[in-house]
Parts: structure tokens; sequence; C-alpha cells
């Protein structure tokens, strides 16, 4: 289950199996965002699973559908404990690589998500996608997290490094390939597997995400650190890739109005570890240099 779609793995009679997705039926544009952007980053070789059949016109079933092939492996959040720390570092290097493959696409027409680079919902600067991103996630925290003193460090360092933010490039990332979405098999990265958008702006933002996931979750994320350590250049950068830790760890604890899952409980471990995280990142980010 996803944001707005159910995710299944459908046993063939030949043996094989495919992956089937099912949308919400006003979300059907997403397919056609994954198809576009599967062409677009087949072409500069990002490893992503093919489109094998698709209907958006809710008449074949009562949905939009799409078949996928099925690519070998799990999220990388489900297998990381698993991995040695030569595998860790492979996965690492493939990421590295795929992250270089995506940045042989043309730049955006603007920031942030899209299903395609004529797609104009676009913002205008970076800083106004991550302000989206943090007030989307305190507008539907929990009234006991809402007026927690961490939110209001998050905001204060938003606005010191605004200037910085607007001096960013609107340059492709993979804007879902976080600790999950990012498939592994034996110690590889096997696919990308949400394409219904690619980000543009700062590639570091995700690898923020992947850190907080994978953190929430066990004692390291090494392997992400590895990623981001070629983006982290010179101090304020390690700054914004805490503030973007920070900004996951308050969206991990929203419930989203277009999550089917939900946040984590709150009194599981990864709520906890999320709270705890929060208050670091938050506190690395207020630093100033």
């Amino acid at each position: 289950m996803g944001r707005s779609h159910f995710v299944f793995r459908v046993g063939l009679v030949s043996g094989d199996s495919v992956i089937t997705r099912i949308a919400r039926h006003d979300r059907a544009e997403c397919f056609e965002g994954f198809a576009y952007w599967r062409s677009q980053l087949a072409r500069v070789g990002v490893p992503v699973p093919r489109v094998l059949s698709m209907d958006l016109t809710q008449t074949v079933l009562p949905w939009p559908i799409m078949l996928l092939e099925r690519a070998p492996g799990d999220d990388l959040c489900n297998v990381y404990a698993e991995l040695t720390a030569a595998e860790k570092s492979r996965v690492a290097d493939d990421l590295l690589d795929i992250q270089r493959r995506v940045r042989g696409l043309p730049p955006g027409p603007g920031y942030g998500g899209i299903a395609s680079y004529s797609d104009l919902r676009c913002h205008p600067r970076w800083s106004d996608v991550l302000w989206e991103y943090f007030t989307g996630a305190i507008e539907h925290l929990p009234p006991s997290l809402g007026q927690i003193p961490v939110v209001g460090d998050i905001r204060r360092a938003m606005r010191e490094l605004r200037s910085e933010f607007d001096r960013i490039p609107p340059l492709p990332y993979l804007i879902d390939a976080t600790h999950q979405n990012v498939l592994v098999n034996e110690g590889r990265v096997t696919a990308i597997v949400d394409l219904d958008e690619i980000g543009f702006g700062d590639a570091l933002y995700p690898l923020g995400v992947a850190r907080a996931g994978l953190l929430a979750r066990g004692p390291e994320a090494d392997c992400i650190e590895q990623v981001a350590a070629p983006l982290c250049d010179v101090p304020v950068r390690r700054r914004m890739f805490d503030l973007y830790s920070a900004i996951a760890c308050l969206k991990m604890l929203a419930p989203s109005p277009f999550s089917v899952t939900g946040p984590p409980s709150a009194d599981s471990q990864i709520a906890a570890r999320l709270r705890t995280l929060l208050d670091t990142f938050a506190a690395a980010a207020a630093h100033k240099e």
C-alpha cells in the first residue's frame, strides 16, 4: 500500500509473476508520469522496471491499472540489517552511479516533483519546496508534537539557510528513491521502482529522507552517508543535510491525507527513534558554522 495505490505481486499460470498497481480514480495521471519517466531514465541507464501494460480508461477494470515487470529484491530498509559492510559499500557505489546517470537528464522548468518536463506545477525556488514539505508535515502532526520547540528550531534554520537554498539549480533527482523504492538483491541495487514523479532541486534531500528512515529502523546508515559525502563538501551543506533529515522525521511522524498505512503508532520503537532523531537533526541544523 502506498500514498494512493495498492500494489500486488501477481502469480501467472506460467510460473512467472508481475507487479500490478491499482490507483485511486483521481490519481490515474501518476501512471502516465511513471511511463514517461521510466522511458527517460532507461535512456540514461538507470535500472527501472518495464511497463508491460497500462489502462487508464477504467473500462477493463473499474480503476486505473498498470502491469510492470517484477525486479528481484526488496526495499533497502527491509534488507539493510542483513547486508555486510562490503555489500553496503557496493549498494552505495550503485546509488552514486544512478545519481550520476540521473544528472544526465536536462534541468527542470522549476523545482519539486513533476510528472513530465511539460508539467507546470513546479515551484520557482527550492526553498518553496522545502517550506511546503515542512508546513504540510506540521499541519498534520498530532497535538502532542505540533507545539514542541524543535518545530521552531527547524523553522528558524530554514529561514537562515534560505539564500543557500535559492542558489541550488533545478537539477533532476529521484524524489522517492530513499530507504524505500530502491530494490536490493544479493548486495546490489536492481531497480528504482517509484517513478510517478522526478524531483528537481537538491539531490541531497532524498538522502536525508533515506538516512532518517534507516536510522529509525537500526543503528546506522553508513551506506547513505557514503552517497551523501560528495554532496556535503562544505559545512553549510552538512547543515542542510541535517535539516533535510529533520524535515523527513517530521513527515514520517505526521499522518498524510494521501497515506494508506499512516505513520508509526505513537508507542512504537520506530516512532520513539524518529522523535529522538528529530531532536538530534534539528539541533545540528540550528548550529551555525
